[in-house]
């Protein structure tokens, strides 16, 4: 299904190119098509292979659903993928270049170097060649291109960049969570005085109770802990480690659909990392927060709207622990003395 809904989109977005190229047709020299027939190939398209240096990525079409293979199968970045194949399907062969296999370097069309060009490799029945993909040129839009097989360069006339990083190709979103389904937070760090941010009358984030003698900052202060939840962005995956998250902090938030997502955060290696934890909201808000539980053996019951919310399937929240950006990890380790007052200013307001 997901490679049908891929190839209708390329029919649309690549039905205006065609017609620019009909018109031109008599205008214009002969210009190749670097695929030739690429939208009737693509279906019998199972993966590509992206490499370059050695290091390399697979996405493969499984079960209807495109995964990166070096990432546990993890959903792959559709709008990134949708965008190479869009381009690969538009390319066009505009301008012949050297045949001499010693100019390649100059040109990034070399395989094994140091500074190695990428290599595009499809898999499944399909005719579609190996293409090496070199720098982009310097005086118009358009790439440097040879296919594996032949030391004919070419210049394209797309801007193509391409990583063979498996990291780079994961789907990005963890949450699209928004302000009016948060409930209540509660935030507990290792070393950090615990708290708890409500609603007021006027849906202004206060905290649940204010230090004595002590005041927010400004009256918005609180807003980033509710809005950060759905600015997350996926860096890296690995499988679960319960060893990874002795110590780890915690931000509760309370759903209006009766559950509650725990977000359990841990610096380790270097990186910062995410644990993503849905349970059903039975013991409502009044359980003190240092005795937050443990995910529930028994999974709570599916919610459209809590489902919505989440970006990665629950298979997927219970077997992988997520690498999130520094910025991120910080917003949801935020003290609660940053968002008081100093103390001398509240003395000389006084």
């Amino acid at each position: 299904m997901r490679n049908k809904v891929l190839i209708l989109g390329l029919l649309l977005g690549m039905g205006v190119a065609v017609v620019v190229d009909q018109r031109q047709r008599f205008e214009t020299p002969v210009m190749r098509w670097l695929y030739p027939g690429f939208l009737e190939s693509l279906p019998l398209v199972t993966g590509l292979r992206l490499s370059k240096a050695g290091d390399g990525v697979d996405l493969v079409l499984d079960n209807g659903v495109w995964v990166v293979a070096q990432r546990f199968n993890y959903p792959v970045n559709d709008k990134q993928l949708f965008q190479l194949l869009d381009q690969l399907g538009k390319a066009r062969l505009i301008e012949k270049k050297t045949t001499l296999s010693k100019h390649h370097a100059a040109l990034g069309l070399v395989e094994d170097s140091s500074d190695s060009a990428s290599v595009l490799m499809f898999q499944g029945d399909t005719l579609l060649k190996p293409v090496v993909i070199g720098q982009q040129a310097s005086t118009r839009q358009g790439t440097f291109v040879r296919f594996q097989s032949d030391d004919q360069v070419w210049l394209m006339d797309q801007a193509l960049e391409v990583s063979g990083a498996a990291a780079d190709w994961l789907a990005p979103n963890l949450l699209t969570i928004n302000n009016p389904i948060i409930e209540s937070i509660e935030l507990s760090n290792p070393g950090e005085a615990n708290y708890r941010v409500v609603r007021d009358e006027r849906d202004n984030w206060v905290l649940a109770a204010t230090p004595e003698g002590r005041a927010l900052r400004y009256e918005t202060v609180l807003t980033p802990l509710a809005t950060t939840v759905g600015q997350l962005r996926l860096i890296d995956i690995a499988l679960h480690d319960p060893a990874r998250w002795v110590g780890a902090g915690a931000a509760v938030y309370h759903l209006t659909s009766s559950h509650r997502l725990i977000l359990k955060t841990v610096a380790a290696d270097k990186s910062h990392w995410l644990r993503i934890v849905v349970e059903a909201d039975e013991v409502g808000h009044s359980e003190p927060l240092d005795k937050t539980p443990q995910s529930q053996a028994v999974e709570p019951l599916r919610s459209p709207a809590l489902d919505q919310v989440l970006g990665p399937s629950r298979e997927a929240l219970a077997r992988f622990d997520f690498r999130i950006a520094k910025r991120n990890f910080d917003d949801l380790n935020r003290s609660l003395e940053s968002f008081l007052k100093p103390q001398e200013l509240e003395e000389n307001d006084g």
